[in-house]
């Protein structure tokens, strides 16, 4: 190797002596044929990575403006949304509050309660039979206690059973199997009104229930105890007595039989009801019930006796489905109101139980009469005996 080295300075000393030119570079071909042309090249990427990347800022840009909006917007409908839903809040509350609904016809029932009262009290005060047949036997003056037996008899003829048609029947006492049989002594007659056995209890009695009931009447509270008083019998001082004891009797046989002509008058169809039905029938509640539990004679006539009144205005607010159902869907002051009016119902009833126990109390005071007049008449009869005797003798 230093051998190599030795003879290469020989040979440069050896070499003849160096010029010296300027030289001026005027272009490269590997500059020109390669290194401009991906200079170029990669300078038009990096404008396209620039344009791209100005693209996506831009879109940026406006996606987060777009962005803006739709929250800006979702915000204002979410408002609008919870103005719309307080609006219809308030509405609501309103509307429960202020309008109509359609058991408001239960308020013109219960308003006339009052007047199916009184038309059934001055019924009581003037019941007489539907038949003019009947009438007479049935509310006319009696005569002997024997004269009114055989009239309970001629009257029992409409009344006959099938026990008595096979005893008796062909005979003017029981010419045929009645259509209300034995109607004149059961007392069913003037619960459930009299018919056929195994029948639908009434409420609303027919002419022909009302005359059965009226005949049970005359049978158990109006029995005769002595024939009316005439004028010719009022001349002597016997009659005189009589017409009074006559007037104390039937005092007694009148408060006897006022409970069951009551009854009857209150199972007799009553022209007040009818406006208060057709009101309350608009509620489609109450015309379920109406149709599923009303008497046919109620149906006949569109009027309800006072019993079968105050039966329906009960029962359609508790025995009924459909009235559960609307009460159900009441609240706010529907439902306070409702409310009101169910204990008002009470209420009515309450009142009417208090007048029957102050009739029964009435009853109940004539009845110690009776018996104290039992009790202390005959000793009182012996006194006076003694006392009249006494004063004979001081004289």
């Amino acid at each position: 190797m230093k051998i190599r080295l030795s003879l290469l300075g020989v040979s440069l000393c050896l070499s003849a002596s160096a010029y010296a030119y300027s030289v001026y570079v005027t272009g490269s071909a590997p500059v020109t044929t390669q290194i401009m042309p991906a200079l170029g090249t990669i300078e038009a990427t990096l404008a396209d990575i620039l344009a791209t990347q100005i693209q996506l800022g831009t879109a940026v840009v406006n996606g987060n403006e777009q962005v803006a909006s739709v929250v800006s917007e979702g915000f204002k409908t979410q408002r609008e949304m919870d103005i719309l839903a307080r609006q219809t809040e308030r509405l609501e509350d309103a509307r429960k509050s202020f309008t109509v609904p359609e058991s408001i016809c239960s308020e013109s029932a219960s308003g006339a309660a009052a007047q199916v009262a009184g038309t059934s009290r001055a019924t009581a005060s003037s019941l007489r039979s539907a038949r003019a047949a009947a009438g007479g036997a049935l509310t006319g003056q009696t005569r002997t206690p024997g004269e009114d037996a055989v009239r309970a008899a001629s009257t029992h003829a409409g009344y006959c059973t099938e026990e008595e048609f096979s005893s008796i029947g062909g005979t003017p006492f029981c010419p045929a199997v009645s259509r209300h049989p034995g109607g004149d002594r059961q007392v069913t007659t003037l619960y459930d009104g009299s018919g056929e056995t195994g029948k639908r209890p009434d409420l609303t009695f027919s002419d022909e229930q009302i005359d059965a009931a009226l005949a049970y009447m005359k049978n158990t509270a109006r029995r005769s105890a002595g024939r009316s008083p005439e004028k010719m019998d009022l001349k002597t001082a016997a009659g005189q007595e009589y017409q009074g004891v006559y007037t104390e009797y039937k005092g007694i046989t009148d408060a006897a039989a006022e409970p069951q002509l009551s009854l009857i008058a209150s199972s007799k169809p009553n022209t007040s009801t009818r406006d208060a039905l057709s009101e309350t029938l608009q509620s489609e509640a109450a015309r379920k019930y109406y149709d599923e539990t009303t008497s046919s004679e109620a149906r006949r006539t569109g009027m309800m006796s006072e019993r079968e009144f105050e039966a329906f205005e009960v029962g359609r607010r508790y025995a009924n489905t459909a009235y559960l159902t609307d009460l159900q869907e009441m609240d706010g002051d529907n439902l306070i109101r409702e409310l009101i009016r169910t204990q008002n119902l009470s209420n009515w009833l309450a009142l009417g139980m208090k007048n029957q126990l102050i009739r029964l109390s009435v009853i109940e005071g004539q009845s110690l009469a009776l018996l104290a007049e039992q009790k202390y008449r005959p000793q009182m009869a012996a006194l006076e005996e003694r006392m009249n005797a006494g004063g004979a003798r001081g004289k």
